[in-house]
């Protein structure tokens, strides 16, 4: 439930599926590339399973460098690790143009009195990937676990975004108070959840903070329509 809602309409998905010419060309992409994703996660869960089966005792993390120096001649060692590296950088430039747009178009361009002009709104939007970038390195440094990382980046997405996103595509009427407060009853179950209780249950606290925030968005719906 974690990875599902975690991943659900993050921005890199939604800009690629707005880029569709039209409902049936973004209807086939998104079949395709589910199903194009069955043998790619299969082949990846084998490696990790030859990785437990030549050493035991390895760090997850290292599973797949450590099967691609050890399993694989030469040649083929360095084309692996070239394809490695550009679908890392593949992946890292969609978040990172992402992060850039959003902040720059969908946050300080109607923040501002006067628009900013193409020029400076390109320039800003390099500014924020390379400070996106290199808060990501930190990230990366600091948080030793791959899996760590995207838990902790989904729990600063989907508890404050996901509800009010799904609830505008599907149509639903919403004001700015009804966003806020389901924002903030998302982001204060995830601190209440994970911190305070140190997750009961083995439950992350991103499924709290989506519930909290789906409560205390509905609630004030309704108080918005009473009054």
């Amino acid at each position: 439930m974690t990875f599902l809602l975690g991943e659900t309409l993050v921005p890199p998905y939604v800009q690629r599926l707005l880029i569709g010419k039209n409902a049936t060309q973004v209807a086939r992409g998104t079949m395709l590339s589910g199903i194009f994703s069955i043998p790619f996660f299969a082949i990846a869960g084998c490696i990790g399973l030859v990785a437990l089966t030549l050493a035991p005792d390895i760090d997850p993390n290292k599973s797949l460098p450590y099967v691609v120096n050890t399993v694989l001649p030469i040649g083929l060692k360095g084309l692996v690790i070239a394809g490695i590296v550009s679908i890392v950088m593949s992946s890292a430039d969609s978040f990172l143009n992402s992060a850039s747009v959003a902040f720059t178009h969908d946050i300080v361009q109607p923040l501002r009195k006067e628009r900013l002009s193409e020029k400076h709104e390109l320039l800003l939007a390099k500014v924020v990937t390379c400070f996106a970038g290199m808060a990501a390195i930190v990230f990366a440094v600091k948080i030793k676990s791959i899996l760590g990382i995207l838990i902790y980046t989904y729990n600063f997405w989907s508890p404050i975004i996901l509800v009010p996103l799904v609830a505008v595509i599907l149509g639903v009427k919403a004001s700015s108070r009804d966003f806020v407060a389901g924002s903030v009853a998302g982001i204060a179950g995830v601190l209440v959840w994970n911190m305070l209780l140190d997750q009961p249950g083995g439950i992350d606290g991103l499924i709290i903070g989506i519930l909290c925030n789906l409560a205390a968005f509905n609630i004030m719906r309704k108080l918005g329509k009473a009054a």
